[in-house]
């Protein structure tokens, strides 16, 4: 009997523990529902992926003046992830996205005994009731627009980023990637009320509180090789800031530039200067924007360097821009045509105004024959990079700084070196407190949950001290615990968002 009534305990125990444990659970997700926020009302993230100071610097030489020289407070941006002093796009994304590092390949996850996810910029501006976009020239299931508005261990996953970035119900997606949606990702986005365009006639027709614009099977044509039919990203862009901005909470949208950073990996330097020159003229268009809606802070970034470009090979080769600005297609474009069996020379003359010399046309030809699915088109921008002054270290990415240029309340903030986790830290707070630097009493963590400076009360200055000091971190310490509000082993901006709910009760 005693061992029946001690058996039967055990169990009592454990329904009571899981019990407090779903409570808990519901509780938190109550905590984090939508609340005001007093900071801007629309942040706009622009990203230049694989764009360094020498893409733009290449690309002011050959157009003139840009728009991102007219933006008052720079700085430079560290790229390093847990993997190391070169990152992936996934990994500085989430970095962006989160404020946490993590490794290569993982999107806003983080690994340490297990998988976790992290919240990101987008999801707390979800939680301050703003409406969200995410626009790319490249798929929108690829690593940087996914890692605000999906959790996954390996950025390969897109079929799955695909699932997770309609389950979230992000208000508007632009970009390409169609052939990672399947039937069923489709039907699930139409009945979650989307409204799926796929060509520049649907974009500019398109209208709702949920748009999905998939303009290719894969990433979007690069500029010098697209037709008239598939929209750019300052098409897309408008249309989605013209969707967005009817809500009055305002809106949070992030614009990538993602064949910047394939164009640095083939080094084909013309493609690098149109895409680069196309994110300009999507900066532009954003800079005037908030200056006609002054409570817009506009963030102009890279994720990473990509290929170590320089500008000029020495002395006796300087750069031509003028042959640069007359080659009309990407090399992908001319690799894919000699390979279909056109004469080098005729191709080359025709697209890029290069006479190829025979030593020339036969490192073409044996190119072609190479194995090396990327061996042909990287020999043609080799021969090109010669002859127009430029060179480049690599086709993979570096560990260089990149440029970091802010416009609007709080811009002063983001000068000098900072890394990605920084400038994301910094994104949240004048999205949450707006353009402040509190000094707060702070007496440290106290045993009241969610007390992060220890006056026992909680309020909106802890949420500030737990963003401040706080966010990017794995618990470890019993403080620590105190802010970890959704106990899951980590302080992240979610915990932040429960201490504002808990702080707009009082």
């Amino acid at each position: 009997m005693k061992k029946a009534i001690g058996i039967l305990g055990v169990i009592f125990t454990i329904f009571i523990l899981l019990a407090s444990q779903a409570s808990a659970a519901k509780s938190n997700a109550e905590s984090a529902s939508a609340f005001k926020s007093n900071g801007v009302k629309n942040v706009i993230i622009l990203i230049g992926d694989g764009m360094g100071f020498s893409q733009l610097k290449l690309t002011k030489q050959c157009y003139g003046h840009l728009s991102m020289e007219d933006i008052p407070s720079t700085g430079f941006e560290l790229t390093d992830s847990l993997s190391g002093e070169v990152t992936d796009s996934a990994a500085a994304g989430t970095a962006i996205a989160t404020g946490f590092k993590t490794y290569n390949g993982m999107i806003s996850t983080i690994k340490k005994g297990e998988i976790k996810n992290v919240t990101t910029l987008l999801e707390l501006a979800e939680l301050c009731n703003k409406s969200t976009g995410l626009v790319s020239t490249a798929r929108i299931t690829h690593a940087t627009p996914a890692v605000f508005a999906s959790h996954v261990e390996d950025r390969d996953m897109e079929k799955e980023i695909s699932k997770q970035l309609i389950e979230h119900k992000v208000n508007v997606m632009f970009g390409g990637g169609k052939k990672e949606f399947d039937s069923d990702t489709l039907n699930m986005a139409k009945n979650y009320g989307y409204n799926i365009v796929y060509d520049k006639k649907g974009l500019e027709s398109a209208n709702g509180n949920y748009i999905l614009g998939l303009f290719s099977d894969s990433h979007i044509p690069y500029v010098l090789d697209r037709d008239e039919n598939t929209p750019g990203l300052l098409d897309m862009t408008k249309k989605a800031v013209d969707l967005l901005e009817k809500d009055n909470d305002g809106f949070f949208l992030m614009i990538e530039a993602g064949r910047i950073d394939h164009a640095s990996h083939a080094n084909d330097i013309a493609s690098v200067v149109a895409e680069t020159k196309e994110f300009d003229d999507v900066v532009n268009y954003c800079l005037d924007y908030a200056r006609k809606n002054k409570d817009t802070l506009v963030i102009v970034l890279a994720d990473h360097e990509t290929g170590g470009l320089a500008v000029g090979t020495g002395y006796g080769n300087p750069v031509n821009e003028e042959k640069i600005l007359n080659i009309k297609a990407s090399t992908d474009k001319m690799a894919k045509e000699i390979k279909s069996g056109k004469d080098p020379k005729e191709v080359l003359k025709e697209y890029a105004g290069i006479t190829l010399t025979d030593d020339e046309v036969k490192l073409i030809n044996d190119a072609r024959s190479s194995d090396n699915k990327y061996a042909l088109g990287n020999t043609i921008a080799e021969i090109i990079d010669e002859k127009v002054g430029v060179g480049f270290v690599s086709h993979k990415h570096t560990g260089a700084p990149v440029p970091l240029m802010v416009y609007g309340k709080g811009s002063e903030n983001f000068r000098g070196f900072l890394h990605h986790v920084d400038t994301s830290k910094e994104t949240a707070k004048l999205m949450l407190f707006g353009n402040t630097n509190k000094y707060i009493k702070n007496y440290g963590v106290s045993s009241l949950k969610g007390d992060a400076n220890g006056d026992f009360v909680i309020n909106k200055d802890d949420a500030y001290v737990t963003l401040m000091s706080y966010v990017g971190e794995e618990v470890d310490t019993q403080n620590e615990e105190k802010l970890d509000m959704d106990n899951n082993g980590l302080i992240d901006y979610m915990d932040v968002a429960i201490i504002m709910n808990k702080a707009e009760s009082y």
